[in-house]
């Protein structure tokens, strides 16, 4: 699956576009080098790079000092080894700061601050439909005409009432996808409070900045795109320094955290991606945020306390639910992209795999209705789900967000699963997990419910990750061995027919996608090359499953400028097809 991105960066297979001059071996620029494309070693920014609009990734190993690639991978590194203390916290000493500052690139990124209830501080609605903050005055930012000032670099100082209005209410529409889950009436009211009120205070710069980053990204004015450079350095200097700010609770460090690796995922940064995500994984496993009401933590009543950051227990449901549904949304982060970048997931580990006794989250509005009875107990979440134990729903059915991730253990576990395969193997048994685990996901498949096409596009947009992770496992899963006996049952071509399916009437606005979904689509676009056959000839066939190819292809062209890997994937493909007719 990671092979994807290499796709997509060196057109899908389609020739052209390499350089004519071979940089000496040894010089070639990191971008190349990870994309495996010819350099020819121009400074400062080489032709390959400069050909594909790739300048500001352009960076060479041989200068005074770490590029801030290696800088960032260190850092990667480094949270790495610290989560695998976290795994091991009886074989290993504590040796690895959360926090560690470098003069280059992007910091660890933190902040802390809480967005739970003060008291006395009403609902504004359910967290679907949020209500927007108050509209603008005319001529304020954003509107035809209006003034684009400059805006400060330091994160703490606050942009004008009327730009972060704009900010916010671009933002809200899309805070499912984006993984927003902190109570958003709380959070509306207090952003609306005014600057020297202590419970506007509580609001993390890093958090508040992250929040206002996506307002940029995902607005329609130009005026207040052009905000968006700002807001990406005004968070990632507020997320380098948060963990000082001992003022602020660690969930808004964690929310902070999940809204810049999708940031960094969306803008097609990877490497800065994974490195957010894994600053999220950190966080989770040291707050042990896996075993909430876990049943071998009696003494902890209905909440958790967290080892090391001193997590107190929730001071209600909807507090519960934020740590309940933060830990879930970082999960299905890290095992998506953790099969997407070809890198092992987190939540593999002895310690943090199947041993989540954190229970399936539900939606907050059932948190806010008093959520879980004050005796419900969870163990072994995940395992209890990958073994198809029996289960019913805490509530009669699933969230989406418990949905997405399900789904999301599915695609990594048949990824996995798959890369074992080997023809000296002992079939049997691996024939048995595989069977095992391909039933699971047709069971699952079977119980998904439909998109809501005609409700709110970002609870859509969430259902069709789900579906499209879903029949993504069943393709990963036949990924190494379908031309084997006993593997050629056809079902991954089903499986992309039943994707492309799910592209009909569908009507997403084009502002938003989850950039996984590039993933994914590439995936069903290859089974559905591959099922079309070599031969030129027109066939009914041909016909029908090109139809479906350039329905998926439709859909990554339509959303080419939510995601650059989108329009990349895109193009790779039709020049694949047009080298192929």
């Amino acid at each position: 699956m990671s092979q994807a991105l290499a796709d997509a960066s060196s057109g899908g297979g389609a020739s052209g576009g390499s350089s004519s001059r071979r940089a000496p071996r040894g010089a070639a620029c990191l971008n190349c080098r990870r994309r495996k494309m010819r350099c020819d070693g121009g400074r400062p920014v080489c032709g390959q790079c400069i050909r594909t609009g790739r300048e500001a990734d352009c960076e060479y190993t041989d200068g005074p000092g770490p590029s801030p690639t290696q800088v960032l991978e260190e850092q990667i590194a480094r949270l790495e080894s610290r989560i695998r203390e976290l795994e091991h916290p009886e074989l290993v000493a504590p040796s690895v700061t959360l926090n560690p500052t470098h003069g280059q690139g992007p910091a660890l990124g933190q902040p802390q601050a809480l967005l739970a209830g003060a008291p006395n501080i009403p609902m504004l609605g359910r967290i679907g439909t949020p209500d927007p903050l108050p509209l603008m005055i005319p001529g304020a930012f954003g509107q035809p005409g209006g003034p684009t000032p400059a805006l400060s670099q330091d994160p703490l100082m606050e942009p004008p009432v009327d730009l972060v209005r704009t900010l916010v209410n671009a933002f809200l529409p899309h805070v499912s996808s984006l993984g927003f889950f902190l109570h958003v009436p709380h959070f509306m009211q207090f952003i609306q409070l005014p600057a020297g009120d202590p419970r506007r205070a509580q609001l993390s710069p890093a958090l508040l900045n992250a929040v206002y980053l996506w307002g940029a990204h995902l607005s329609t004015s130009q005026n207040i795109r052009a905000y968006e450079a700002t807001f990406l350095t005004r968070a990632t200097s507020a997320l380098s320094s948060a963990l000082r700010d001992s003022h602020y609770t660690v969930m808004n460090l964690i929310q902070a955290e999940l809204l810049m690796a999708n940031y960094f995922f969306t803008t097609s940064r990877f490497l800065e991606g994974r490195y957010h995500c894994s600053a999220a994984v950190a966080l989770v496993l040291s707050c042990r945020l896996g075993k909430i009401r876990s049943s071998a933590d009696q003494g902890h009543g209905h909440g958790v306390q967290g080892r090391e950051n001193n997590l107190p227990p929730p001071r209600d449901a909807i507090e519960e639910g934020e740590r309940i549904r933060g830990f879930w949304y970082v999960y299905a982060l890290d095992k998506t992209w953790a099969v997407a970048l070809g890198s092992p997931s987190h939540f593999n580990g002895a310690h943090t795999g199947s041993h989540v006794d954190t229970p399936w989250p539900l939606e907050m509005a059932q948190y806010e209705a008093g959520g879980m009875a004050h005796e419900f107990r969870s163990a072994l979440t995940v395992h209890n789900f990958v073994s198809g134990a029996a289960s019913v729903p805490y509530a009669g059915r699933d969230s989406q967000l418990s949905l997405r991730a399900k789904a999301a253990t599915l695609f990594e576990r048949a990824t996995n699963l798959a890369s074992q395969w080997s023809p000296n193997i002992d079939r049997n048994e691996f024939y048995g997990k595989f069977m095992a685990l391909d039933g699971l996901i047709d069971r699952f498949t079977a119980s998904l419910p439909p998109i809501e096409r005609s409700g709110n596009p970002d609870v859509a947009l969430t259902s069709l990750v789900t579906h499209t992770l879903t029949r993504a496992a069943t393709i990963q899963l036949r990924s190494n061995f379908k031309d084997y006996d006993r593997m050629s049952d056809r079902k991954d071509f089903a499986a992309a027919q039943a994707v492309a399916a799910l592209l009909d009437n569908l009507n997403l606005p084009p502002t938003n996608i989850d950039p996984i979904l590039a993933i994914l689509w590439t995936a069903i676009s290859r089974v559905l090359i591959a099922s079309a056959g070599p031969s030129t000839a027109r066939t009914p066939q041909r016909d029908a499953i090109r139809a479906m190819l350039d329905r998926v292809l439709g859909a990554m062209n339509r959303f080419r400028d939510a995601s650059p890997l989108m329009g990349m994937i895109h193009d790779g493909f039709v020049s694949l097809l047009a080298a192929m007719n």
